[in-house]
């Protein structure tokens, strides 16, 4: 069953965590302490103390089996059974997967209800042989709010797992490669949930028991600081993974927001025809080619960022109440500000309500609210579980620059979405208004670009 997937990945037959260590550590947000708790961060490592873990060794060498992972803390509630084979494949990076794949497709624009269920459940005997006895039936539940791809719920007996489906012509906006090195990563240091299984279009994950937040959870002062301590652990990557720059790269081409930018750009130039005359492809590109040239003399600095941080993407773990933010198929490096830009930009979505292409910019959070969530990022600091030391996260500048960087990539914010959103009108089957979406984010991009000018 073992193939290779995705590029130049390969996967193979085992399910088994790497080891883990047995030390952890706290965290809390300066001033509210009592909302911490050990266990959080047993699961939610604080990143700027995981440099002191791994050996101080070349730069592709720290993606080895050297970097040994934090203690984990939340499991699925039951083992999924997995290979005994002791093979072991790796990436080009170095990064090893260690998951169980083939090549089978699921296409749900054939597939529905009880023929969906069935696919699913050959599908999962084949990844994961003895999970479904051969007269158990599973319960499927697709989770709302879902923009990109298709997502289940899959309950088999007492275990849960994420089916995730990649949605239709997917592939040309989303680097699959990256995404698979980077949840090998983040799962390695037990930053996100488990990648369990890879198949033809999609993959399993592991399923936390959670609650997703919701539009007006993101309002919560106090949530909102806990999300900018995760933001804070997420941009610390950098120092374990350093941007890597070849000899005909620059910085600024090297930025995920430019790549998805160009990669967009070039996609809608192929069906300029079915694109609505406001957006006026001709002084699109000028345009784009006028914002790159603005936001590459803003200071800020480039940081491994999540780039999608929805509400939808945040998960509470049941018991504990910690953050966990999910679903990386859109992060890589960008500038600091770009991510908080998006972040913010997502106070004005509710992909719940009866209109979630709209954007409110009632709900954009106010100087004050940056500042709450800008101070969280900045005053962040760590201990070990003994107390015997305290270290102050290295600077990071103050809450001042943070909101300057971040009013000033709202532009690339704006025109990474519109374009991103104009790319799915014309190929997505996910029932969402994908027009008037990113025609409005394509009248902030083009406000925004017109203030800076």
């Amino acid at each position: 069953m073992c193939t290779t997937m995705r590029g130049d990945i390969t996967v193979c037959w085992s399910c088994i965590p790497p080891s883990t260590i047995s030390r952890t550590y706290s965290l809390s947000i300066k001033k509210h302490k009592k909302h911490t708790t050990s266990r959080s961060l047993a699961f939610l490592s604080p990143l700027f103390l995981l440099p002191k873990l791994i050996k101080k060794k070349s730069t592709m060498a720290v993606e080895t089996e050297a970097s040994t992972p934090l203690q984990r803390m939340v499991s699925t509630p039951q083992s999924i059974p997995h290979s005994h084979s002791n093979t072991s494949t790796k990436d080009r990076s170095g990064i090893s997967l260690d998951v169980p794949t083939c090549s089978t497709e699921i296409d749900l624009t054939v597939l529905k209800g009880p023929a969906l269920e069935t696919a699913v459940t050959k599908l999962l005997r084949t990844l994961f042989p003895g999970l479904v006895s051969p007269h158990q039936k599973i319960a499927m539940e697709r989770v709302s709010g879902a923009l990109t791809n298709a997502i289940y719920f899959v309950t088999v007996g007492k275990s849960k797992l994420l089916l995730r489906v990649y949605g239709v012509g997917c592939d040309e906006f989303i680097d699959r490669t990256n995404e698979l090195r980077w949840l090998a990563r983040l799962s390695r240091l037990k930053l996100c949930p488990r990648l369990l299984a890879i198949f033809g279009n999609g993959r399993f994950e592991e399923y936390l028991p959670s609650t997703t937040l919701t539009a007006s959870d993101i309002h919560d002062p106090m949530i909102s600081q806990q999300l900018a301590l995760r933001f804070r652990q997420l941009h610390s990557l950098v120092h374990v993974y350093p941007l890597a720059i070849s000899s005909n790269t620059t910085i600024s081409t090297s930025l995920s927001v430019w790549q998805c930018v160009d990669r967009y750009f070039h996609a809608l130039q192929q069906s300029a025809a079915q694109m609505p005359e406001q957006v006026n492809m001709a002084a699109l590109g000028h345009e784009i080619t006028m914002a790159k040239s603005i936001l590459t003399a803003v200071d800020s600095p480039i940081v491994f960022a999540h780039n999608d941080a929805q509400y939808g993407n945040v998960l509470r773990l049941t018991g504990s109440n910690d953050l966990v933010m999910v679903d990386f198929e859109y992060s890589g490096y960008n500038p600091r500000g770009y991510d908080f830009a998006n972040h913010f930009c997502e106070w004005m979505y509710d992909y719940h309500s009866e209109t979630p292409e709209s954007m409110d910019p009632s709900m954009f959070p106010s100087i004050d609210e940056q500042r709450r969530f800008l101070t969280a990022y900045v005053t962040a600091t760590g201990a070990d579980n003994n107390n015997k030391q305290q270290m102050m996260m290295k600077k990071v500048g103050d809450v001042d620059a943070l909101l300057q960087e971040t009013s000033a990539w709202l532009m690339g914010c704006h025109l990474h979405w519109a374009l991103w959103g104009f790319v799915q009108a014309t190929r997505s089957e996910i029932d969402f208004d994908y027009w008037s979406y990113s025609l409005q984010r394509l009248q902030a991009f083009r406000k925004e670009l017109a203030f800076y000018k």
